[in-house]
């Protein structure tokens, strides 16, 4: 087998760009469907609240499994905008 070696700039890993961490992309949050109790936990609410937030319209949400929800991080964060009960630490 041959080794290549590469004369143009373009192909050297020196130029490469690296994969961004996804967190940041999303403030701090994973670029995954996240659980009631996630979502509580970074909201810094109760996960009851989450729920109810559900339940009543609030927050939008994707089934997972027979009686599982999972929550999109960018509905969480627009949940957040339009005034979600957070803790102020």
């Amino acid at each position: 087998m041959r080794k290549r070696t590469y004369s143009n700039s373009v192909d050297t890993a020196a130029n490469a760009q690296l994969p961004t961490d996804a967190t940041n992309a999303n403030g701090g949050m994973p670029n995954r469907l996240m659980t009631a109790f996630e979502v509580a936990e970074f909201v810094g609410c109760h996960e009851e609240t989450v729920r109810r937030a559900y339940l009543r319209g609030l927050l939008v949400s994707q089934g997972f499994g027979v009686r599982g929800r999972r929550f999109h991080p960018t509905d969480v964060l627009d949940w957040i905008r339009r005034g979600a009960p957070t803790r102020v630490s």
